[in-house]
């Protein structure tokens, strides 16, 4: 295999602006934004350099200071009377149910002297399969959050106790029933059967209630367009593992969308070379996403055209099949060979294909379920009969909710763990209705903004201190268990729902009631069922639907509904990290950097290159955006590859008025440009967008550019056929370095090493936020990441390279400056990358006081009680991995996050040392974890077995494309991997041995677009 793409972070690298090419000589090459930062202090800093050394972490001492630091003299108390399970140093692990989104992926919780310290994915579930998101992983800090309500609150910010609140509340809430006033509860989706039978109680009591769903994000054109077609409100089960084409119109399926952990893991099964072939992946969409950049075949287009391209992927595939085409009045041909060449596949792998939208408009989605029904797709890649539950609601059901309050006929609300306040876009009509209720209870964790409009606020538990039960998936049921004992004087909601119904039994808690809804389990099958984590139901069999739709009257509304020229467009989108906002107050996510922007913190005006120098705008330029009267004021600019020309993007999840330090006020609220259309939530305008620029810069927070590629071979990739002529990566010519290191021999006892699949690295983040918190990294901020002080162990790269007219650009090709259009369809790769632990390390040989070492085992080892912070490793380190620490981090108010509070600290793994001042930092391949699972080996009598010991990242990946092991085990993955023929070191011509292994990017291709 040769590939001869040229790859790029940046477009200034891309173009080679002036600026970039001026930097190269540095170590980084992005300029500091010095006077920015220094305009953000009130200080009279002089200009002279002590002072502005001073300002940046610099002191004549402050490297000695670091080496010198001593740690408080602290006593250790022993247990008085020790807990049952609890031994001092040893781990206990609980299955339970990740409730941060409503996928309901199963996970297992790692406690330590009874407090969870570390999520991870359980692979009891057939959702999470032994891996967990991003936004899974961090849902721990959540409950160590110092802004969580302590108390109920009344009248505002009064606190009170349960037994005052619940008399005033049941007495409400008679009352309202009595004159018979409407009673709701508005939930985001529920699928626990517990919590439904607690809801049919209450409502025995009070006859008027109703429940309402409310998700920020809607998926309702799916379940509407299921009803239509097939008479069942559901979300079908998508089996992309069984999927050798798949064609997804805008949908995010790797990172957003519906069940992004669970489809990660399906869709990475067929894309293995190895096999002979691997699926297809066409992607139609207008910005770029992280399912997008890991498409085989990518098409940029405008989101309001997405109805027509659908029609006319319907037609070229009925053409194929020999049946009727939907009429239609418009030119279809909008793709160029995109649409028939994506139909030719589709068609030529009926029942072993998918076709996915991300639009809610259901009569899109009833064309694509057309599509699906002529390819034969249901009962095979399309499942609806074991459906998920993932997602219920229905606008018309909320708006008639928002109706009746405003005209007075519900005079009780309770809200659910739901903050429509903020995420609705009528927030101002929903929040003078609430006025005319006489009753609002707020069940929240936090007093958020629609909280702070609830007479009373009665904080539920976190669900690490719940018990519970979810079905995410018809058949699937999932556990929750407590972890923990309540941290504050909180309760759970099915309690109080029943406490306020009368029929909560004295001293009963929630467990005896989760407990009775599975009574005919039996008490061997209810602790089998609570220690797996799941109880799993035979699946029904996948049966064929009848098809009852008509489609001509789809396609014609869809057609009536098209914009009637080429209008400017905006689209609102969910980014992989923060997705709706609910978790803005936990810094992990924000610290997280976009997968496909590198931006921390903030949400911009994401748009193409080609409007760009259309409107005359720079990256970081402010403006204020205009969306049919509604203003976003002062909102920075994006200029973003991959973008489609005419479209606009802002993502939603920021702009919170009511929350803890972090999220608030952070970024603009996007969610008033949701728009209401026929009924159901659109995420896209057309029409009247106007901008107006402003003299104010602002600086996004961007890490990716950080560094620079400098034309090194980071990156290696071909297309199938390519492979398949010749599999290897392999240089010719063997690499015959002369090495001033003297060997050493690895072949006894354990030679670590981690291999990593670019094949199935989709670039979501996980393994970064589980890397995070497995080894205690500080959370530094928004200003310390634009200083380029971000202290992640591990990051992913993220490269582009061109595309024109599905020609890769080479690297002796350069590209044309002049036509922007050229931005809009790139080819991405995503490269994670950590310390690589070299057997030759080059940092290794610099350091003046032995800090860092190389072991035995072949990890590179940092003693941070000997570093003295010269930063010379970091300087020697070819792959810029390792981090330094210019402040204490942990009990400072100015990193005002976690680990400056007594609660947060409690998230902290005891096995790693919290470092000081003054000390490098990088990954250790989680040494801890070696040390715990050789040991358990040891005292088992037995020697270690390939899989068991896990890094924090290889554990996380939902995509398996991180694999850790032992090399000297000749039967191990890890072994197996190394010898592939698709295996290859970073930079290998520098010679300094790494011990990770880089697989070969394949994309299945080879067609014209």
């Amino acid at each position: 295999m040769e590939n001869k793409n040229k790859y790029w972070k940046g477009i200034e690298e891309a173009e080679l602006h002036s600026d970039f090419i001026k930097s190269k000589g540095n170590e980084f090459s992005e300029a500091l934004p010095v006077e920015e930062m220094l305009s953000t202090i009130d200080s009279d800093l002089s200009s002279n350099r002590r002072d502005f050394l001073k300002f940046f972490g610099f002191s004549v001492s402050a490297v000695a200071l670091a080496a010198c630091n001593k740690a408080p003299v602290k006593f250790a108390i022993p247990y008085v009377e020790k807990p049952q399970n609890v031994t001092p140093g040893n781990p206990n692990y609980y299955a339970s149910t990740c409730a941060s989104c409503t996928s309901g992926c199963g996970m297992i919780v790692k406690t330590r002297e009874g407090r969870p310290i570390k999520l991870d994915g359980s692979n009891e579930s057939a959702i999470s399969a032994g891996a967990l998101c991003a936004v899974g992983q961090a849902g721990i800090l959540t409950m160590y959050d110092i802004n969580r309500l302590a108390n109920p609150l009344e009248n505002g910010d009064e606190q009170t106790d349960w037994a005052k609140i619940d008399k005033k509340i049941s007495s409400k809430l008679a009352s309202i029933a009595a004159t018979f006033g409407g009673i709701r509860i508005v939930t985001p989706t529920n699928n626990s059967p517990s919590f439904a039978n607690a809801v049919n109680i209450f409502k025995q009591k009070y006859p008027t209630t109703e429940v309402i769903t409310y998700d920020s994000i809607s998926y309702s054109g799916i379940l509407l367009a299921n009803e239509k077609s097939f008479g069942k409100r559901v979300i079908p089960n998508y089996n992309f593992d069984k999927a050798d084409v798949i064609v997804s119109f805008g949908a995010d399926f790797l990172g957003t969308w519906i069940s992004p952990v669970e489809y990660t893991k399906k869709w990475t099964k067929n894309r293995n070379p190895k096999n002979g072939t691997m699926s297809r992946h066409y992607q139609f969409e207008s910005i770029l996403t992280l399912t997008g950049s890991n498409a085989d075949i990518r098409i940029p287009m405008k989101e309001s055209k997405e109805g027509i391209y659908i029609i006319s992927l319907y037609n070229e595939i009925a053409k194929l099949a020999g049946v009727a085409q939907l009429a239609v009045t418009q030119n279809a041909e909008l793709a160029g060979n995109a649409i028939k060449n994506s139909a030719k596949d589709l068609f030529a792998a009926k029942g072993k294909s998918i076709v996915v939208s991300k639009s809610n408009n259901p009569e899109i989605q009833t064309i694509v379920n057309g599509i699906n029904m002529m390819l034969g797709n249901y009962g095979t890649t399309i499942d609806i009969d074991n459906f998920s539950n993932q997602s219920k609601f229905v606008e018309a059901d909320f708006e008639k909710f928002v109706s009746e309050l405003s005209s007075g006929t519900v005079k009780g609300v309770i809200f659910v763990n739901s903050n429509p306040v903020y995420s609705y876009h009528n927030s101002s009509k929903l929040t003078e209705g609430l006025k005319n209720a006489e009753l609002v209870i707020s069940t929240s964790i936090t007093k958020d903004e629609t909280g702070s409009l609830a007479g009373f606020v009665c904080p539920d538990n976190h669900f690490l201190e719940s018990w519970g039960d979810a079905e995410p998936k018809n058949g699937l049921i999932s556990f929750t268990q407590p972890t923990i004992s309540p941290v504050f004087n909180t309760r759970q909601v099915i309690e109080s729902l029943l406490t306020w119904a009368g029929a909560m039994p004295e001293n009963a808690k929630a467990y005896n009631f989760v407990k009775s809804t599975w009574s005919s389990l039996g008490d061997d099958v209810w602790n089998k069922s609570i220690h797996d984590g799941v109880l799993i139901k035979p699946d029904l069999p996948a049966t064929v639907p009848s098809f009852v739709a008509n489609l001509a009257d789809s396609a014609n509304k869809i057609i009536f509904s098209l914009p009637k020229g080429d209008e400017t467009e905006l689209i609102l989108y969910q980014k992989v990290g923060l997705r709706d906002g609910s978790m803005a107050n936990n810094p992990w996510v924000h610290e997280l950097p976009d997968p496909i922007s590198k931006v921390c913190y903030d949400n911009y005006l994401s748009i193409s290159k080609a409007d760009a120098e259309k409107n005359g705008f720079e990256q970081n330029d402010v403006v204020n955006l205009s969306v049919n009267g509604i203003l976003i004021n002062e909102i920075p600019v994006l200029v973003q590859p991959g973008q489609a020309k005419g479209t606009y993007a802002i993502a939603l999840g920021y702009g919170r008025t009511q929350t803890g330090k972090v999220g608030k006020n952070l970024g603009k609220n996007a969610y008033p440009l949701v728009r209401t259309e026929n009924g159901y939530y659109s995420y896209n305008f057309c029409g009247l967008i106007t901008f107006e620029k402003t003299r104010k810069k602002y600086s996004l927070a961007q890490t990716q550019t950080h560094h620079t590629i400098e034309g090194r071979d980071y990156i290696r990739e071909a297309s199938l056929n390519q492979y398949k002529k010749n599999p290897s990566v392999k240089n010719d010519e063997k690499l015959n370095l002369i090495s001033l290191w003297e060997g050493f021999d690895y072949t006894k006892g354990h030679k670590w090493g981690m291999a990593i699949d670019l094949n199935k690295c989709t670039g979501c983040g996980s393994c970064v936020v589980s890397c995070h918190i497995e080894n205690n990294v500080p959370v530094v901020g928004r200003d310390e990441v634009l200083l380029r002080r971000e202290m992640h162990w591990m990051r992913i790269d993220r490269y582009y390279s061109f595309n024109d007219d599905g020609t890769a650009l080479t690297k002796e090709k350069q590209i044309d400056k002049a036509d922007a259009s050229v931005y809009e369809n790139v080819s991405v790769v995503n490269a994670p990358m950590m310390c690589q632990h070299c057997d030759h390390a080059p940092c290794e040989t610099v350091c003046p006081v032995l800090a860092t070492t190389h072991a035995s085992e072949g990890i590179n080892q940092m003693t941070y009680n000997r570093c003295i912070g010269t930063k010379y490793c970091a300087n020697n380190c070819p792959y810029k991995v390792r981090r330094f620490n210019w402040f204490k981090f942990n009990d400072n108010d100015k990193f005002d996050f976690h680990f400056n509070n007594e609660l947060g600290k409690m998230v902290i793994n005891p096995d790693v040392t919290v470092r000081h001042r003054g000390v490098m930092e990088k990954c250790s391949l989680c040494v801890q974890r070696i040390q715990a699972g050789k040991l358990t080996a040891k005292r088992e009598n037995r020697k270690l077995v390939d899989g068991e010991i896990q890094t924090a990242c290889s554990a996380a990946c939902p995509s398996n494309a991180i694999v850790f092991g032992d090399k000297n085990d000749p039967n191990s993955e890890i072994s197996k991997l190394f010898k592939d023929e698709r295996s290859y070191h970073m930079l290998e011509e520098v010679g300094i041995r790494p011990a990770m292994m880089y697989m070969t990017k394949i994309r299945n291709t080879d067609t014209t677009i």
